[in-house]
């Protein structure tokens, strides 16, 4: 084969500029992933810091007084807010309330100084603490993109007469729960502990979607420490839930593709975990201890087959100490519920319990077989 000078050097050049295009193309690779990380830090960054005092609204109550109009200053300050939203940061303090702080619009922010900020419900008011969303029986408009974070709010139970907002749950619907969202989506709850609440810690219902709810803690409250219904596509990470008088977590009504992270409870008075009519939530890294009842109760409501707790997936954890079983499917239609890697111990009533065997689909499963279980 006979090759030209003119063909060679114009293969040599084409060898010559190969690795100088392969260079080219692997540094801007490089910039594209560096400009990406930077970006992606800087979207973290801004998601959770603290707001810049410039750009809030401040309320500023001297040393959190503990007198009653506390709370009413808090509630002026979110309604003159601009249309288009802001920020309301709370000093550390105890600031009483004699009515709920309700946040019905868009695009506010509330926040304290952690656990030095106390909201507190005053004796006899006989409302919920906090209330995100309408307050109407049933919301008709969705409100978005609201965060609180960083406070306490004491429900002062012992100090409040009834259940319901106003005493009668006939005419008010609204338990007198820690949190209520109604309604609402895209919504964050960060770093916020109740107590004591008369009847919920944290309740979400109405039509909630894709909340986020991270680094909370409750107990003794009256009821749950958190209870959904009505609520889908949402985030629960970080969740401490200890002595609260009947579940730590409550679902009912339409509780659907939700999504569970490093999870504890301890001291339910009733069970664990209770769940009915709640389809494909999963849990992962869940630790249940010292439960009166079940560790986790799945069942349908009454006697409607089409409301079972089903399809649910439990991925790692341990449930030790209930005094009946670890995990009591309680009807027939609560199937393919999935538990993986899950050590059980010293629960009274054995580990895994059904209506009929087959309803659970376990695997690597530590039950030591030293009372009855059936799965």
């Amino acid at each position: 084969m006979n090759i030209s000078g003119n063909s060679l050097r114009l293969v040599k050049r084409r060898f010559f500029f190969y690795p100088l295009i392969l260079a080219a193309l692997f540094i801007g690779s490089l910039v594209i992933l560096a400009w990406r990380r930077d970006a992606s830090v800087v979207e973290a960054k801004n998601y959770n810091s603290q707001p810049s005092r410039s750009s809030s609204v401040t309320l500023s109550i001297a040393g959190g007084s503990s007198q009653s109009g506390d709370c009413q200053a808090i509630q002026e300050m979110i309604d003159s807010l601009p249309d288009t939203g802001g920020e309301v940061f709370i000093p550390a303090g105890v600031y009483t309330c004699t009515k709920p702080i309700v946040i019905d619009r868009d695009n506010v922010r509330l926040y304290g100084q952690g656990p030095d900020t106390v909201l507190r419900l005053a004796d006899g008011a006989n409302a919920p603490m906090l209330v995100l969303g309408q307050t109407e029986p049933a919301p008709t408009v969705t409100r978005r993109d609201i965060r609180v974070s960083d406070l306490v709010i004491d429900g002062n139970r012992a100090n409040q007469p009834d259940e319901c907002w106003g005493g009668d749950c006939a005419n008010n619907p609204i338990r007198n729960n820690g949190i209520t969202l109604r309604r609402v989506s895209d919504a964050l709850i960060a770093r916020v502990t109740v107590f004591r609440a008369r009847s919920g810690g944290l309740v979400s219902e109405c039509g909630c979607q894709r909340l986020i709810i991270r680094d909370f803690t409750s107990s003794d409250n009256q009821f749950d420490g958190l209870a959904g219904y009505e609520t889908e596509n949402s985030s629960f990470s970080g969740l401490r839930l200890h002595d609260n008088q009947a579940a730590g977590l409550s679902f009912d009504i339409r509780f659907n593709n939700n999504f569970f992270s490093d999870v504890i409870i301890t001291g339910s008075m009733k069970v664990g975990i209770f769940m009915r009519d709640s389809r494909d939530n999963t849990f992962h890294d869940l630790q249940i201890r010292n439960s009166k009842e079940h560790g986790i109760f799945l069942a349908q409501v009454d006697e409607d087959t089409t409301t079972p707790a089903a399809g649910n997936t439990f991925i790692r954890g341990v449930i030790s100490d209930s005094r009946q079983a670890g995990l009591r499917v309680n009807n027939e239609s609560c199937v393919n519920n999935l538990v993986v890697a899950f050590q059980f111990s010293r629960n009274g009533e054995g580990c895994i319990s059904g209506a009929i065997t087959g309803l659970v689909k376990a695997w690597d499963i530590d039950c030591p077989m030293t009372s009855k279980q059936e799965y």
